[in-house]
């Protein structure tokens, strides 16, 4: 892609994947709600975090459609490791999981490579 090609394309591509992203993000902490005191069995379906948590996956799935219509490949996909940030700030936040220091750096590493990318 030519650094032509890289100046026309506008924010809206990175905001569907934002949205996307997130809601991907969402599905995994509904999902981890409703298995925290359950075991794996038909019962699930009755529950609404099942129904809320596939609504979520589809949406996003929806979304990132449009995302690889916009955007490279090589620029999109790196965006995916996104979800370990959202997610790991879902668990401490929502199911107050702790993240270690350790964590946090990583976590940060994935946030300045995103940054390196989208810059290119």
């Amino acid at each position: 892609m030519t650094a032509e090609e890289l100046q026309g394309l506008t924010w809206v591509p990175y905001i569907m994947a934002f949205f996307s992203i997130v809601l991907s993000s969402l599905a995994q902490v509904l999902l981890k709600l409703l298995m925290r005191h359950q075991l794996l069995s038909f019962r699930l379906v009755t529950q609404p975090l099942f129904y809320a948590g596939f609504l979520a996956y589809g949406l996003s799935a929806i979304l990132w459609l449009q995302v690889l219509a916009k955007l490279p490949l090589v620029v999109a996909y790196p965006l995916v490791s996104l979800n370990f940030v959202f997610v790991a700030l879902g668990g401490a936040l929502v199911l107050h999981e702790r993240v270690s220091w350790s964590m946090a750096v990583g976590l940060g590493l994935i946030i300045g490579g995103i940054f390196v990318i989208t810059q290119s």
